[in-house]
């Protein structure tokens, strides 16, 4: 049960940072992407969380954020919250960075 509520939280997750990750704060004409910074350090944070929850939770976790973007990539029409350009690869590449190093790093449970 645990397990399938990562997978969950994984797919809600990656929905919200989809959505976050264009947001910028413009001062003196530059643009700082905090939206960007705030989704991979979320996942991150999320990842750790799950791991330290359930065995391998930040794989399940993954998982869960792996189909969000199966799903937004294969969609017909293609994906509205991730575009093609400089942030949504940086969001996408970010996050699954995020994961691939929390899933590895972590410390695992004694069970």
């Amino acid at each position: 049960m645990r397990r399938a509520a990562l997978v969950v939280l994984g797919a809600y997750v990656a929905v919200l940072g989809a959505f976050v990750h264009r947001h910028v704060w413009r001062s003196h004409g530059v643009d700082w992407p905090w939206g960007l910074v705030l989704a991979i350090v979320a996942t991150y944070a999320v990842v750790l969380a799950a791991d330290r929850v359930v065995r391998t939770g930040g794989a399940w976790f993954g998982l869960g954020w792996g189909i969000v973007l199966l799903v937004q990539q294969f969609s017909p029409g293609g994906s509205y919250l991730v575009a093609s350009d400089w942030r949504g690869w940086a969001f996408t590449i970010g996050c699954l960075g995020a994961i691939v190093v929390g899933v590895v790093r972590t410390p695992r449970l004694e069970q």
